[in-house]
C-alpha cells in the first residue's frame, strides 16, 4: 500500500501556507476539498480547509495578521487591538496563556509565521518542508495527502504498543518527513522560510496548598465551560454521575441554555452510573435527561468493520465507535450546538503516586505515611516499594529498561507506578519484524531522550494528559460526521495548570477520591454528588464485546493488512481473539491492534472484509 491519505471530508481540518509560488501550487491542487479560506493581500492563499464559520476570528492590520480557530472567547476587534500592540509573532505568549477556550494561533508579522496549538495537546501543529517552503497543518493526514506522504512503518509499529509507547516515542506522525510539535511549542516560520520549535509553555511548580489551588481550578473550570455555554442555545453534556461529567453540567446549568444531560448505563451488574445521574438530575430541573438503557447500549467492537472515519492516526477509541454514535444519535433531535465531556478529568485531577520518590526528600513522614495507604491498597511488597521510592534512577536508565522489557532482552520493573514510566507490551502475535522495528525506534532516541519534566510525578503528569487530550483530539475526529462538536473543559490550557499548581500529595492521596475537584465544587455541585467514590469498570462489556463480535474479528485476521505488511502473524492473532482473565489479560492488546488494522483499512480505501465471519 502508498499509504498516501485522501483531504478528510465532514471534520474540521486546515492547511497554514506561505505566500510563494510553491504554495500556489499546493493549494491548487486541495482548493476544491477546502469549505473556507483567508487570503494573502496577494490573492494567494493564507489557510485553506473546513472550519465552522462560528470558530474563526481574523484581524488584519497592514502586513499583519492573525487568526485565531477554534473556541476563541474574542471578536475581531479584540485581535486588531493586538496586531497594533505587536511588533514580533514571539511576543504573541500573553495572549495564548492569557484567555480561556481551546483554539490555534495562526499569525503572520513582518514575514515571520506563527502556528501554536493548545498546551494540553487537544489541537495540534504538524509541518513538511516542501521546496525549502514550510506547509503547516492540525491533522497530519492532511499533510501526508497534500505531499504524498510515505508511510513510516516503524511508527505503525510502534502503533501496536498497549497501552502507549513511552515519550517520546508516544508522538510519532505516522508518514515520514512529517514533523508533529511538541504541544508546549510553537512552529515558527523565519522570513527565509526556515522553520524551528520555540517552547511557550512551561509546567507550573506544584506549590500551592489544597484551598488554594481550589479557588483557581474553581476559576478557570467556570470560565472554560463558560466561553462554551455562555453563547446559549442547546447544548448538551455527558452525565455518568461521576465527579467530572457531573460538575461539568451543574457549570453548565448556570448559563441560560438548554441542557441536555445524557447518559449511557453500561451492562456490568455492579455500574451504579444510572443511580448517580439520577441523584444529579434531581438537582436540575431544567435539564433533559436522555438515557440510553444498557440493553440498547452497543457493545465493545461492534460494527468496528464498517469504520470508515478518517483519523490522522491509529486509535483505540473505535472499539467504542458505535456506543459513541448511538450516543450522539440521541441527541442528534436536539441539534446540541456543542457537547461537553468529562474526558481529561482523571488526568487532570489525580496525579501519579510516582511524587513519593520526590516528597520523601522533602517530607519524609508524609511521605510514607502514603506509601503506608498505596500499599494498603494496592498489595505492594515492602522491600520493592522503598526500593523504588529511595533508589535514584535518571530517565534514560528507566527508558533503556523499558525498551529492553518491551523487546523481550530484559526483566519486567518491580512496581512501574513509582518509576518514570511503566513499560508497555507487544503482544505474542506481533511478527519478529515487528519486534525489530520497535527496537530500532527505541534506539534512535535513548541517546538524545530527555523527559517531559524534573521529576518522575510531573513527567507523568504531563504524559497523561497528553495522552487524554490526544483521545479527545481523535474522538473529534471520530464523531465530526455527527455535525455536534466535542469539547473538553478539564483540558483548557487554565484548567491544566490551575491543577498542577498543587502540590502533588494534596492533589492526589489514597484516603479521598479528587479531593482538588470536591474542594473546587463546594457549593456549586450538591454536597451528595460530591460524595461518589465509585468508579465504573468495563470488563463486562469487553468481555460480552469480544464473544459477539469474534467471527467479525477472525475475519479481520484472515485477511489482516498487519499480516500483509509482516507485521502480524495472523493464525496467533485468530488464536488470540477471546477474552482472557486472570492477571494478564492478554486480550488486551486486540484494541491496539484492531485500531491499527482498521485504520490501515480506512487509510488504503478498501475497508472490505474479503472472509466472511465464520465460527473458528
Amino acid at each position: 500500500m502508498t499509504g498516501f491519505p485522501t483531504l478528510p471530508t465532514g471534520t474540521p481540518w486546515f492547511v497554514v501556507l506561505p505566500d510563494s509560488g510553491v504554495a500556489a501550487a499546493v493549494a491548487a491542487e486541495i482548493t476544491d476539498h477546502a469549505t473556507e479560506s483567508v487570503r494573502y493581500d496577494s490573492g494567494r492563499p493564507w489557510l485553506l480547509g473546513d472550519w465552522p464559520r462560528d470558530g474563526i476570528v481574523t484581524a488584519v492590520t497592514g502586513r499583519s495578521r492573525i487568526t485565531l480557530i477554534g473556541c476563541c472567547p474574542v471578536d475581531a476587534a479584540y485581535l486588531t487591538r493586538v496586531l497594533e500592540r505587536t511588533r514580533d509573532v514571539a511576543s504573541l505568549g500573553t495572549l495564548a496563556c492569557s484567555l480561556p477556550g481551546s483554539f490555534h494561533i495562526i499569525a503572520e508579522i513582518d514575514g515571520r509565521r506563527r502556528v501554536q496549538g493548545t498546551a494540553s495537546g487537544t489541537r495540534r501543529v504538524f509541518y513538511v518542508v516542501v521546496d525549502d517552503q514550510v506547509i503547516a497543518a492540525d491533522r497530519a493526514d492532511v499533510l501526508a495527502a497534500v505531499t504524498g506522504g510515505e508511510l513510516d512503518m516503524h511508527a505503525v509499529a510502534l502503533a501496536l504498543l498497549d497501552p502507549i509507547a513511552p515519550y517520546p516515542l508516544d508522538d510519532q506522525p505516522m508518514w515520514r518527513n512529517i514533523e508533529a510539535v511538541p504541544s508546549d511549542h510553537f512552529l515558527l516560520v523565519a522570513g527565509n522560510g526556515r522553520p524551528s520549535r520555540i517552547r511557550w509553555w512551561r509546567q507550573p511548580d506544584p506549590v500551592l496548598p489544597l484551598a488554594q489551588g481550589a479557588r483557581l481550578l474553581r476559576h478557570a473550570l467556570t470560565e472554560a465551560v463558560g466561553v462554551r455555554a455562555g453563547m446559549g442555545g442547546t447544548v448538551s453534556s455527558d452525565l455518568s454521575g461521576g465527579l467530572d461529567s457531573t460538575s461539568l453540567c451543574f457549570l453548565a446549568a448556570r448559563h441560560p441554555i438548554a441542557l441536555v444531560a445524557y447518559t449511557g448505563i453500561g451492562r456490568d451488574p455492579g455500574d451504579d452510573d444510572a443511580e448517580w445521574a439520577a441523584l444529579a438530575i434531581e438537582n436540575l430541573p431544567t435539564a433533559v435527561h436522555e438515557i440510553l438503557p444498557r440493553e440498547d447500549l452497543p457493545l465493545v467492537y461492534d460494527g468496528i468493520a464498517t469504520t470508515d472515519e478518517q483519523l490522522d492516526r491509529p486509535f483505540i477509541g473505535i472499539i467504542d465507535r458505535a456506543k459513541m454514535l448511538a450516543g450522539f444519535h440521541r441527541l442528534a433531535p436536539y441539534q446540541p450546538r456543542v457537547h461537553l465531556t468529562g474526558l481529561g478529568g482523571d488526568e487532570v485531577l489525580e496525579g501519579g503516586p510516582n511524587y513519593l520518590y520526590t516528597l520523601v526528600r522533602r517530607r519524609p513522614w508524609t511521605a510514607f505515611d502514603r506509601l503506608r495507604g498505596l500499599r494498603a491498597h494496592n498489595r505492594w511488597p515492602l522491600p520493592a516499594s522503598l526500593w523504588m521510592m529511595l533508589r535514584p534512577r535518571s530517565y534514560h536508565a528507566a527508558l533503556s529498561d523499558v525498551a529492553a522489557q518491551v523487546t523481550g532482552s530484559g526483566r519486567r520493573q518491580p512496581l512501574p507506578d513509582l518509576d518514570w514510566a511503566a513499560a508497555p507490551r507487544l503482544a505474542p502475535w506481533v511478527t519478529a519484524d515487528g519486534v525489530c522495528l520497535v527496537r530500532e525506534a527505541f534506539d534512535a532516541v535513548l541517546g538524545s531522550a530527555r523527559p517531559l519534566a524534573g521529576t518522575r510525578d510531573q513527567h507523568c503528569d504531563i504524559l497523561s494528559i497528553r495522552s487524554g487530550a490526544g483521545a479527545v483530539r481523535l474522538f473529534s475526529q471520530l464523531a465530526a460526521p455527527s455535525r455536534i462538536p466535542i469539547a473538553a473543559p478539564f483540558l483548557d490550557d487554565r484548567v491544566i495548570e490551575a491543577s498542577l499548581m498543587v502540590r502533588p500529595e494534596e492533589r492526589s492521596t489514597p484516603w479521598e477520591y479528587k479531593p482538588l475537584l470536591k474542594e473546587a465544587m463546594h457549593g456549586i455541585v450538591p454536597a451528595v454528588s460530591l460524595g461518589r467514590v465509585t468508579k465504573a469498570e468495563g470488563s463486562t462489556e469487553e468481555e460480552a464485546g469480544l464473544s459477539a463480535n469474534r467471527d467479525w474479528l477472525l475475519a479481520l485476521s484472515e485477511d489482516s493488512m498487519l499480516a500483509a505488511l509482516g507485521l502480524v502473524d495472523a493464525e496467533k492473532l485468530r488464536a488470540g481473539c477471546r477474552y482472557s482473565h486472570g492477571p494478564s489479560l492478554a486480550h488486551e492488546p486486540l484494541q491496539q491492534t484492531f485500531a491499527c488494522e482498521m485504520w490501515l483499512r480506512v487509510l488504503a480505501g478498501d475497508r472490505t472484509v474479503k472472509a466472511q465471519p465464520t465460527q473458528a
